[in-house]
């Protein structure tokens, strides 16, 4: 059966489309790198690398389908296999597209660097790494609380880390076996024996009340990041010493 003139044009037009396509698709990853260091603003290039990669794997994926989809010679069935294929690939990495997103916008915040000491949702501790998942603290009770970058990007971030030194808060349990006042005594008496680490005089507020405790609230300006764990312990052990049924929460 002989081929007609208008089904070879036909033909020779859809190869033409997914030829520019395919130039189209070189010109944008050729220059890929350079648009992302644009707008990206970040010097974690090992972020940049995977971020860059996960972004030409999405254009040639895409690319690739859209030039199949002008040499097919069911358009319109192709174009609801292209749909239905991009919705899965969203679906199915939309938890990582998500964290990737997460990710970029906790990194340009720049609201803390491994080192720092943090505190989020009430968790606080030194930053000893940040992989392409998201950020592992270490407390001070040597603890490692990993916290994926779609949850940091929702939270609260305060970082205690100043140029002079780091604020730690602590939570004193004093038991009402004393009166307030009493209970305040104690607390700022145990103070006393870390004084000389800190940058500044220690504020001791009173949060509340249970059944059992007067809670303060203590915030420590330690002058040295590296004796944190020390001041802490020394804290703890001159409240003990004062007051065995003291109890303190960090």
């Amino acid at each position: 059966m002989p081929v007609s003139f208008e089904a070879v044009l036909g033909y020779l037009i859809r190869v033409l489309q997914a030829s520019i396509v395919v130039i189209v698709t070189y010109l944008v990853v050729k220059y890929l790198d350079r648009l992302a260091r644009i707008f990206v603003k970040t010097e974690e290039y090992e972020y940049l690398e995977r971020f860059l990669l996960f972004l030409k794997a999405i254009v040639y994926t895409m690319a690739a389908l859209i030039a199949i989809s002008f040499l097919s010679t069911e358009p319109f069935v192709f174009a609801v296999l292209l749909l239905t294929v991009g919705i899965a690939i969203v679906v199915m990495f939309s938890d990582v597209i998500r964290n990737l997103g997460s990710e970029l916008y906790v990194r340009n915040t720049r609201a803390f660097k491994v080192g720092d000491w943090v505190e989020i949702e009430g968790v606080q501790g030194r930053v000893t790494s940040m992989n392409s998942l998201g950020i592992t603290i270490e407390t001070l009770r040597r603890e490692r609380v990993f916290i994926p970058y779609v949850r940091l990007a929702h939270s609260k971030i305060i970082n205690r880390s100043g140029v002079y030194g780091v604020s730690i808060r602590l939570e004193v349990r004093i038991p009402k076996t004393h009166d307030v006042g009493k209970a305040r005594e104690i607390v700022a008496t145990s103070l006393q024996a870390v004084r000389g680490e800190l940058i500044t005089e220690p504020t001791v507020t009173l949060r509340g009340v249970s059944e059992l405790y007067y809670v303060f609230d203590v915030v420590l300006d330690v002058m040295n990041i590296g004796k944190i764990e020390e001041v802490v312990e020394k804290l703890v052990s001159e409240l003990k010493k004062n007051e065995p049924s003291a109890d303190v929460v960090f």
